[in-house]
């Protein structure tokens, strides 16, 4: 209806029109729309501030487990929204391709400076991106860049090493952010934090705000840029732009830092190199600051909190299992040589020589995803999309949440909430050679995370440095674990240890 008809009627009239419309309204949505077979919470079925809602709470990943577990395996989370959490939607919905089943409009709500590898949804220029960034990331560039983490892990084991001589509690969880960070900077732009010297947590990047920020717009994509302009004025909204708008700062005073520092012809040094010498292949222009600002962005959102909170939730649990732990330690003891203090592990060799402790990574990885929030992508076939039973319309954004399908009883049996490595351990009645084809902790297809190999690789070599030189012992052995979401998950308040020296006996 013409807004314009409503104002010209009497007051009376107006309002009765205005009941009519928001009955049809609810109506079509409820009954009538084609996505109305499938079940839900009634109010995602009128809008998509029902997500908003879920996400301002911290506890979306478990309110889209609640409603899997009440509804089944297709849930209606919006208007034109479903989330499946059975195995047979990751193939149709992931690996279709991006022009089958593009990225949705949600990742328009991730943007600080232009579309960047991450949020764009322009197929071309996702391919051309990548490939320029590729060789970069790969473990081969990453193993030559190997001196460079190991600086900041020998950074980190000193902060270690304090808390032994001292007997002081040490905060896990703080020391790996510090690190994650401090890595990060290096890697990508040559630029020295130098927070693992400090210690101070107002030096962290506020990356909990970007990614809450956008999942919220992202949630409304369908109200941008308006929806930007009107809540503007609510205090903890104007908050969380003011943290993108912080972090977006960073990351251009990082740029220019590494284009003033550039040698063209030099060895690359960083992962921002590439981009700096890429060039255009059909003008041979090259990127404009803008355009590399937006991947640097990216580099420092998703670099420094993957890496930090993996570590924490990955030695949370294995501290929260004694009997793991000791069994990772004995394998380690067996096939490791043992280092001086202050060396690091080389990460080469390390996953192939421990099977057990790959089990537990993977395992971590299952039971407490880093990225637990929405990964849409939109139907673009006029026939729509086959989806096991369910032919799904064209336009319907289709998404999995990896903690729904990495909490699948269906999949991984009742004691899905329990840490069991057995099931990625090809020595254990649990095992199935499957189930690491299922985990989406760094999502999947030809979108996954580029960033993923300088987590592994951290994560192997902190993981191993520190179990053979020292034990950990959690002070709140009772704490449950408690997981926020901002988009992305972490554990909820500091994960404190006493730490000593470990006696090489294989304890």
């Amino acid at each position: 209806m013409n807004p314009r008809i409503l104002l010209g009627l009497p007051l009376p009239a107006a309002g009765m029109a205005l009941i009519m419309l928001c009955v049809c309204y609810v109506v079509y949505y409820s009954y009538l729309h084609p996505l109305s077979k499938y079940p839900g919470p009634f109010w995602a079925k009128l809008t998509n501030f029902w997500k908003v809602y879920q996400y301002w709470s911290r506890g979306f990943h478990h309110r889209m487990l609640e409603m899997h577990e009440k509804y089944g395996p297709v849930v209606r989370i919006g208007p034109n929204d479903v989330s499946f959490s059975n195995k047979e939607a990751i193939g149709p919905i992931y690996k279709s391709g991006g022009r089958l089943m593009p990225k949705a409009q949600f990742y328009d709500a991730f943007t600080a400076f232009e579309p960047n590898l991450f949020g764009t949804r322009n197929e071309n220029h996702h391919s051309l991106r990548r490939r320029q960034l590729a060789h970069g990331f790969s473990v081969a560039s990453l193993k030559q860049m190997e001196a460079t983490f190991d600086i900041h892990i020998t950074n980190l084991v000193e902060r270690v090493r304090q808390a032994a001589e001292t007997g002081l509690p040490l905060d896990l969880k703080s020391a790996f952010a510090f690190y994650g960070y401090d890595v990060t900077g290096q890697l990508a732009f040559d630029t020295e934090f130098s927070t693992q010297s400090r210690h101070d947590p107002t030096e962290l990047p506020p990356l909990n705000d970007h990614f809450l920020l956008g999942n919220v717009y992202g949630s409304v994509a369908n109200l941008l840029p308006q929806i930007k302009i009107c809540t503007s004025w609510i205090p903890w909204v104007r908050s969380l732009q003011q943290s993108r708008k912080k972090l977006a700062q960073t990351a251009s005073d990082c740029v220019r830092h590494a284009i003033a520092n550039h040698k063209k012809d030099g060895p690359a040094r960083t992962l921002l190199t590439s981009l700096i010498d890429a060039k255009d292949p059909e003008t041979g222009a090259t990127l404009s600051v803008s355009e590399i600002n937006s991947e640097a962005f990216g580099f420092l959102v998703a670099g420094s909190h993957t890496t930090g909170s993996s570590l924490t939730l990955l030695f949370y649990h294995l501290l929260s299992n004694p009997g793991v732990m000791a069994t990772v330690v004995k394998e380690m003891n067996d096939n490791l040589i043992s280092l001086d203090s202050g060396s690091v592990h080389e990460f080469s060799g390390l996953e192939a020589k421990l099977p057990y402790t790959m089990a537990c990574l993977r395992e971590s990885f299952r039971i407490s995803p880093i990225s637990a929030h929405l990964i849409p992508r939109c139907v673009n076939a006029a026939a729509g999309l086959q989806i096991g039973a369910e032919l799904i319309p064209k336009g319907t954004n289709c998404t999995i949440v990896n903690h729904v399908l990495h909490h699948n009883a269906d999949i991984w049996g009742s004691d899905h909430n329990d840490f069991e490595p057995g099931r990625f351990f090809p020595d254990s009645s649990r095992y199935d050679p499957g189930n690491a084809s299922l985990l989406l902790h760094f999502g999947i297809g030809h979108r996954q995370c580029i960033g993923r190999n300088i987590a592994l690789l951290s994560i192997w070599k902190i993981l191993t440095t520190l179990l053979m030189n020292y034990k950990f012992d959690i002070i709140e052995k009772e704490e449950e674990l408690v997981m926020l979401n901002f988009g992305v998950t972490e554990k909820r308040g500091p994960l404190l240890v006493k730490v000593e020296y470990r006696v090489k006996t294989g304890e």
